[in-house]
């Protein structure tokens, strides 16, 4: 009797095993189990370009040759794992850039080289450890220098024509966009009336135009072209230019 006991506990304690191994967990697949888990939407690419704006102006700065472009890899929700403790690598233009990368790295910044339409493709991978947990990639566009015209209290609309009336002074800013320069100072301005180049009055403020009309009376609307070229002092290849008609009643 004890003899068949012993055996019906035998099979209970062989099947009891057999399953334990079935079901047990495999040391590696527990690492996994415990490491980061990214879904898709976890994270999401973005980035910013150090180019000219002006104040107020609420759009982004568009990169243009030369600019200096920053990506970030943002978390889009709250993660159960700190993204620092994670490793980032960063490819430009499907080429793996080796210093960018290393955990914690979640920046990366280069300087754009393409031509204006052109666009320069960049990629993050996140890992944690081996394990490529994320990806992700985004195209930028490189843009071109800009210039506008910019009338007082106006916003930065694009203006075609000006108008104005004899015995007033009209003014127009001219207003660069996406220069590679924080200062005005480091552009030229090169205004000119109906083909003729002008200088700024008192050769301080090239950045307005001034036309003041004589008092009188005229039988029909005088119409003028103003034009303008911008240029980095330090980078003659990138230039804006800009063409506006003034009506005078």
């Amino acid at each position: 009797m004890l003899k068949n006991a012993f055996k019906k506990y035998s099979k209970i304690f062989l099947i009891s095993a057999l399953l334990t191994t079935l079901f047990a967990v495999n040391p590696v697949e527990q690492k996994l189990a415990n490491s980061a888990q990214a879904a898709d939407n976890n994270f999401t690419l973005t980035w910013s370009s150090g180019s000219y704006i002006p104040p107020g102006y609420e759009g982004l700065a568009l990169p243009t040759m030369g600019s200096q472009i920053k990506v970030f890899v943002l978390p889009t929700r709250k993660l159960n794992f700190d993204p620092e403790r994670l490793t980032y690598r960063w490819l430009l233009d499907n080429e793996i850039v080796g210093g960018a990368g290393g955990q914690g790295k979640t920046a990366f910044s280069f300087r754009a080289t393409k031509w204006p339409g052109d666009s320069h493709t960049v990629a993050s991978q996140i890992l944690d450890g081996e394990n490529v947990i994320w990806r992700g990639s985004l195209e930028i566009k490189i843009s071109s220098a800009k210039a506008i015209f910019k009338l007082p209290n106006d916003n930065y609309s694009i203006l075609e024509t000006a108008r104005t009336k004899t015995g007033q002074t009209l003014q127009i800013s001219a207003i660069p966009f996406f220069f590679n320069t924080k200062s005005l100072s480091d552009l030229n301005f090169q205004w000119k009336l109906d083909g003729q180049e002008l200088a700024s009055s008192d050769n301080k403020n090239f950045d307005v135009f001034l036309l003041t009309v004589p008092a009188g009376q005229i039988e029909e609307a005088l119409l003028k072209s103003l034009s303008l070229l911008i240029s980095d002092k330090k980078n003659s290849d990138q230039q804006a230019s800009s063409q506006i008609t003034i009506e005078i009643k």
